[in-house]
């Protein structure tokens, strides 16, 4: 970007001393004629406007006007150009924005659907540790069963089970919260 700004600034600077003008007027008193010279210099060339102030000198009178003409003419192309330049450099400048945003859109988008898959994810892997723990509990529940049909087990002996039970289930309970609250930001990111 800044060497765009360089470029620019060099290229805008060159074209401003390439059409540069300097005018310089001279006034010379003869005693036959009073003549006035203008000079306009550029870098390419001299041009050398002579006006003759004399009764029977049409003829220079007319070639004047013709260089004037053409020296506006040259004026308005150069105008012309440096116009052209501008309205070009802001399309380019119109461009570059454009393609600035496209790409800062791009990146939140990629961003928001990384966010998706990593959601995904993390409701995949606490579904398998509700399943992990679930079957847990069943085993759990069917050693207890059988201890407690053996009549193998004291009263403290089932209490305790029964706590390592409940333990089991709060545990479940709190990964199915956490699941919902994952499906939950899930949607809200979809939306």
């Amino acid at each position: 970007m800044k060497i765009k700004l360089l470029f620019t600034a060099i290229l805008l600077s060159s074209f401003q001393l390439f059409f540069a003008q300097a005018v310089k007027n001279e006034t010379k008193k003869d005693t036959t004629k009073l003549a006035t010279k203008t000079t306009v210099t550029t870098i390419k060339d001299t041009v050398i406007v002579s006006k003759a102030v004399e009764t029977g000198v049409v003829a220079a009178a007319i070639q004047n006007n013709a260089n004037e003409k053409a020296l506006k003419e040259e004026a308005k192309l150069l105008k012309d150009k440096l116009k052209a330049e501008k309205k070009a450099l802001r399309e380019a400048n119109k461009i570059e924005k454009e393609q600035k945003d496209f790409e800062k859109k791009q990146k939140a988008f990629d961003k928001r659907q990384d966010k998706i898959l990593s959601s995904e994810k993390s409701i995949s892997t606490i579904k398998s540790k509700i399943s992990n723990e679930e079957r847990n509990l069943i085993k759990l529940k069917e050693k207890f069963e059988q201890k407690k049909s053996k009549g193998k087990l004291s009263s403290i002996e089932i209490e305790k089970e029964n706590i390592r039970i409940s333990k089991q289930q709060i545990k479940i309970n709190k990964l199915e919260g956490n699941l919902d609250e994952a499906k939950e930001k899930l949607t809200k990111m979809r939306e």
